[in-house]
């Protein structure tokens, strides 16, 4: 029984550990700073990304993504761990600010993880198509 116990803890343990892990990832990403391209090619000023331009975000990098041929490093999971905190903002409503509060600064966080995506996708496909004039 004891082992049992032990070994429950610790695989929630590692499972807290990879989520955090997985978090400091993808939250350093989103701090990068973000060039002038996005803003051209969006229309959003860097300083007002929010979490109502996920999607739209998310969309224009898919496309390029698909364009290009690149994968999407955590790009599915950052839209479930979105779609999730969407949810748990609609259960918590007015009843619950300070879970409101927190769900809103995630939610921004995944769109400027998005946007980070989307920026380095668009200056990999800028300097390949400068690199491929150039040749």
């Amino acid at each position: 029984m004891i082992a049992a116990f032990i070994c429950v803890m610790s695989l929630g343990a590692l499972v807290q550990f990879a989520l955090s892990q997985w978090r400091s990832i993808w939250i350093t990403m989103a701090a990068q700073p973000l060039s002038n391209s996005l803003e051209a090619a969006t229309g959003i000023a860097n300083g007002e990304i929010g979490a109502q331009h996920f999607e739209m975000l998310i969309h224009a990098s898919e496309q390029l993504a698909r364009s290009s041929n690149e994968g999407s490093l955590w790009m599915k999971e950052v839209k479930v761990y979105y779609r999730a905190l969407q949810t748990c903002l609609k259960l918590s409503g007015k009843a619950l600010p300070s879970v409101t509060n927190w769900a809103n600064r995630e939610l921004a966080e995944c769109a400027r993880f998005a946007a980070a995506v989307l920026d380095r996708r668009l200056n990999s496909s800028l300097a390949y198509s400068n690199a491929a004039q150039k040749s």
